[in-house]
C-alpha cells in the first residue's frame, strides 16, 4: 500500500497536477503525518536523481512539482 500511494503521488506530480494534502489523506485514509513521510520519500528521490526538480507548496496544503530554471 505504501509504495502504491507514493507512486500515485509521484505520478500526479510529474503529470503536472497539484496535490491537496487534505483531499489525498481523506481519499486514501492516511494521516497527515503519513502523507508528509510519503512526500519526504519523493523529495529525497528528486534530490538524488532529478536535482532539477523540487516540490513546492502553494496555498495551505497544495503541493506541486517545479523545475529549476
Amino acid at each position: 500500500m505504501k509504495i502504491k500511494l507514493i507512486l500515485l503521488l509521484y505520478d500526479a506530480l510529474i503529470s503536472g497536477e497539484t496535490i491537496s494534502r487534505k483531499k489525498f489523506c481523506a481519499e486514501y485514509v492516511v494521516s497527515e503525518r503519513t502523507f508528509y513521510r510519503y512526500m519526504q520519500e519523493i523529495v529525497s528521490f528528486l534530490r538524488a536523481h532529478k536535482s532539477s526538480c523540487y516540490i513546492d507548496l502553494q496555498n495551505e496544503g497544495d503541493y506541486f512539482l517545479k523545475k529549476n530554471d
